[in-house]
């Protein structure tokens, strides 16, 4: 809901930016791929490092995250390919980060129960929007969306372990209440799809007239 409320704001600001990235020839989807790159090291340095720096880092990879839709809109290089390409990357970047964060809390069980809740409601967050568009239904909006959970973690990276740990347990939840919310949403419009659909039982149904042929004579 706050992503979709700032992003317009944020991709006016990164507009100097992406006419550069436009005017330099990259591709889109090299942009998706350095974005996963990024992720990558953030979840290396969530796993042995520095907070703040695993905090920054993840910033970074979520710009990329933005920048490679706004050079593929703005540049007219859109794509089916490059929107399938990008969704799957980013579970992959989603991935990598909390694999970092399990190592981090090795040996704190309820931290890592936390992290496995949390990564698992993100992956469901994604997957009941792209399950619900392949059956025809589009799915927008919920609680915490992708860009809102790359800012939360990090906000509470910034705070330290203690803020990495609270705010786990607020994606755990979070996250998979919004899963839960998508279905709602889906179960809901389906439900009045198939009650549209149904025909009026006191509708008379026209039958097409047959030709009766006269018998043989006997």
């Amino acid at each position: 809901m706050l992503a979709k409320s700032l992003k317009p704001t944020v991709l006016a600001i990164l507009r100097p930016l992406t006419a550069t990235l436009i005017r330099s020839g990259i591709h889109p989807n090299a942009l998706t791929v350095i974005g996963l790159m990024i992720s990558c090291v953030a979840g290396w340095i969530y796993g042995v490092g520095t907070l703040g720096w695993a905090a920054t880092i993840l910033l970074l990879a979520g710009l990329f995250d933005l920048l490679d839709g706004a050079v593929a809109r703005e540049g007219s290089r859109m794509s089916r390919y490059g929107a399938f390409l990008d969704s799957n990357v980013d579970r992959y970047a989603e991935i990598v980060v909390f694999v970092g964060i399990l190592w981090r809390f090795r040996g704190d069980e309820l931290t890592q129960v936390a992290s496995l809740l949390a990564i698992t409601g993100s992956l469901m967050v994604s997957y009941t929007k792209a399950r619900a568009e392949g059956l025809g239904h589009q799915v927008t909006g919920g609680l915490l969306q992708r860009p809102e959970r790359v800012i939360l973690l990090a906000l509470g990276t910034y705070l330290g372990v203690g803020g990495l740990k609270t705010v786990l347990w607020v994606l755990a939840v979070l996250t998979n209440l919004t899963s839960v919310q998508r279905m709602i949403l889906v179960a809901g419009s389906m439900a009045g799809e198939e009650e549209t659909s149904e025909p009026d039982a006191n509708e008379c149904v026209p039958v097409e007239p047959t030709e009766i042929e006269a018998a043989p004579p006997a």
